[in-house]
């Protein structure tokens, strides 16, 4: 979910010494393209308000032509992680401040049969990714990891190496390919990159009110960095209808608001590619109906291929 450009430098091939998803960051490290976990984008200014995001989880439905999807997203506090679920640190790699002030955003998405998962760690004052996991099941098979470094990304790829193994949890996946990405050169240095679900925090917490207010953030798209401008270009009247959770109590929320309606445009920097840019599943001229007392979407509208044009509207929030 999270297309794009050739890996280049750093191939791998699987000998024994690169066997673990470890010895794979701590090569990096030797090789001075990790100069340890850092985030993404550490050396630029923090202009986001993590107190404005005020949801901890969201779940959105969609029906059409008779075919139902879901989306959930959710925020929780997290301490420092790597793509097998250990806290322990990869041999070979330091420490780095703020690592244990991370934040996890978990995105799923279930549609036409397939399932897309995806979990973000996420710098709470920069929305900067540090490591992105990315996995789909039901049609293409497969499960992308990417630690996002100051130069580039490294990327791995774990896949069903047989039939049999498609019925298998993806941790038991065998075939696996490994690479290094290097960042395009026009990208400035320190830029904060970010994932899809890091895009819909970083808007949450940048306080976009009004019409004409904009926000523009780099967002790791598959192997190509994109530049993502989220913009308020109106006003529409829309009709809540979902549960809300906040301070242990739940109330159903039925009225009438005037929502902002937000524009997402996408951009290769690399300008000799196609945007891929999609978010939960939705990809084309994706809009998001903003509620500003809230400071939540609760819509979300995009295309996706087969049902075309779709909208998921928001069934449920839990607030912080």
């Amino acid at each position: 979910m999270l297309a794009g450009q050739r890996g280049t430098g750093l191939p791998c091939h699987n000998r024994p010494w690169m066997s673990g998803r470890r010895a794979f960051v701590a090569l990096a490290c030797l090789l001075g393209l990790l100069r340890a976990p850092v985030w993404a984008g550490e050396t630029s200014p923090a202009v986001l308000d993590p107190h404005r995001v005020a949801w901890r989880d969201l779940r959105y439905t969609a029906h059409k032509l008779g075919i139902s999807a879901t989306v959930e997203i959710r925020l929780e506090e997290a301490a420092a992680g790597w793509a097998d679920g250990s806290e322990v640190r990869p041999r070979g790699t330091a420490s780095t401040a703020g690592e244990k002030g991370t934040i996890l955003l978990e995105s799923t998405s279930h549609l036409l049969g397939r399932t897309f998962l995806a979990h973000e760690h996420v710098d709470p004052v920069k929305a900067g990714a540090r490591e992105i996991v990315d996995t789909e099941t039901g049609a293409k098979n497969h499960r992308k990891t990417y630690w996002l470094t100051g130069r580039g990304f490294l990327f791995e790829l774990v896949e069903p190496a047989s039939e049999s193994e498609v019925l298998l949890p993806p941790e038991r996946w065998t075939r696996q390919t490994r690479s290094f990405f290097a960042y395009p050169k026009s990208l400035p240095a320190g830029a904060v990159i970010t994932g899809p679900a890091g895009l819909l925090y970083a808007v949450s917490a940048a306080g976009l009110s009004s019409p004409g207010d904009s926000m523009t953030i780099n967002v790791l798209v598959q192997t190509q960095v994109e530049r993502v401008t989220v913009a308020v270009e109106g006003v529409e009247d829309v009709e809540l209808d979902f549960q809300e959770s906040s301070g242990g109590k739940l109330r159903a929320v039925r009225e009438r608001v005037a929502a902002l309606r937000l524009v997402v445009r996408s951009q290769p920097v690399d300008p000799t590619s196609s945007s891929a840019f999609r978010i939960f599943g939705l990809g084309g001229e994706v809009e998001l109906l903003w509620d500003p007392a809230r400071r939540l979407p609760v819509e979300i509208t995009g295309n996706v291929k087969v049902l075309g044009h779709v909208e998921v509207r928001l069934v449920s929030a839990i607030l912080r």
